[in-house]
């Protein structure tokens, strides 16, 4: 049950997203301190092992949804008990360690190992929400303050003097600003289902639904529309939807997700049409099993996804221009990579959530993507199929927040 809890308090930022209010923001980072806490009393090798493992299934127990949609629904709880028992092994590993400090640096540490490239354990997201700032600063601040909460070892008033000294430190106190698209833009949010969007007698309407939001923005005057990754299901290149957006990118920016194939490879791409041109963005960074075969390659094609090809690889960082502003492109998984952060002032997204239908995973995406956004100052465009589109630009001061609260409570 101390681990159950302990874990249930490390993923509080997730659920507690669902139903975010101030009060809820203000408590969180709290929340997971908590969850540290008891982590560190739990002394056993066992109570390690079980918060890693329902640390693991609380925050990923979504992957396994994705199953279905490859006719691989039996497996899917198997996938969600792996990930527990991947997430446990690790958590145990790190009580090897001798010491209660050494422990907690080994938990910390767990942000920078990725297992097949899966980087989404970070604890960043403890920060996301509260006083701490959003950044490496305030997540060590998040754990230091728990150590020092367990320390047995300091009296009292020393132990509240050091909390305090490494709140204030760990506090946000300067509110970051990023740049903004300058121009009207639209975010197309579609709610096309996983199971409906690649059969071939629903693409062509949901294609000419697409075309009909692009007039739609063109009557509302707005000067850039993005759509969701995977908007066309199919190769776009060379169709007569491509003639289509390239007339209609005369009178409006057009960025859009659709296949690419060049030659024998396959990509998941970003089209940009603009003044009756056409320019494609490559993904890089491919979800592990979703988009390639990580390995086992041919025994993985045989038994599990023999209809499943693969996608190639496009450059690392892809950036264009729109207006003299430069954007990074970004496609689902890669706007929560980190490489995709640097050199960013401005972010468009695009992303297919429907593969997690009813979950918590658009909400750790998002989490992630703000922890990013306050750490390198970048605007982020996310337009989404399934849930949701949002503008997300670095964490607002909750002090600031409780001020204007304050403020309001006392004119009412």
């Amino acid at each position: 049950m101390k681990a159950f809890s302990s874990a249930i308090l490390l993923s509080n930022p997730i659920y507690l997203s669902f139903h975010a209010n101030i009060f809820f923001e203000s408590i969180s980072p709290f929340l997971a301190i908590w969850g540290l806490v008891l982590l560190l009393q739990n002394k056993s090798a066992k109570g390690y092992f079980w918060t890693g493992f329902f640390v693991g299934i609380l925050w990923f127990w979504w992957v396994g949804l994705s199953a279905i949609y490859f006719d691989l629904s039996h497996i899917t709880p198997l996938i969600i008990l792996a990930l527990g028992l991947v997430y446990g092994l690790l958590f145990r590993i790190c009580h090897l360690l001798r010491y209660d400090f050494l422990r907690l640096c080994g938990i910390f540490a767990l942000s920078y190992i990725h297992p097949l490239g899966f980087d989404w354990l970070n604890w960043g997201i403890l920060s996301v929400y509260g006083f701490f700032d959003a950044s490496m600063r305030g997540v060590l601040c998040i754990f230091a303050i728990a150590y020092f909460i367990h320390e047995g070892y300091i009296s009292r008033y020393y132990k509240i003097a050091i909390v305090l000294a490494l709140f204030f430190t760990g506090f946000h106190h300067t509110q970051k600003e990023a740049p903004l698209l300058e121009f009207s833009y639209k975010l197309i949010n579609t709610n096309i289902s996983q199971d409906q969007k690649f059969l071939q007698d629903k693409v062509q309407a949901h294609s000419k639904s697409l075309i009909a939001e692009i007039q739609k923005a063109i009557l509302e005057k707005k000067e850039l529309i993005v759509l969701p990754e995977t908007a066309f299901a199919f190769v776009l290149k060379d169709t007569p939807y491509e003639n289509a957006l390239k007339e209609l990118s005369h009178r409006i920016t057009i960025i859009t997700g659709a296949f690419n194939r060049e030659g024998e490879k396959i990509y998941n791409s970003t089209y940009i049409f603009t003044q009756g041109q056409r320019h494609i963005f490559n993904k890089h960074f491919l979800v592990p099993f979703g988009e390639e075969i990580p390995f086992f390659k041919d025994w993985t094609k045989s038994h599990l996804l023999p209809n499943t090809e693969e996608f190639a690889r496009g450059p690392l960082q892809s950036q264009y221009k729109l207006k003299n502003q430069l954007i990074t492109n970004a496609i689902c998984y890669e706007a929560t990579k980190e490489q995709n952060y640097k050199n960013t002032q401005i972010m468009i997204a695009l992303s297919n959530n429907a593969w997690f239908e009813g979950s918590s995973e658009h909400k750790l995406q998002q989490l992630l993507m703000r922890f990013y956004a306050n750490k390198y100052a970048a605007s982020v465009y996310h337009a989404v199929n399934g849930k949701e589109n949002a503008l997300i630009l670095p964490k607002e001061k909750l002090s600031q927040r409780w001020l204007d609260a304050l403020k309001i409570w006392d004119l009412l």
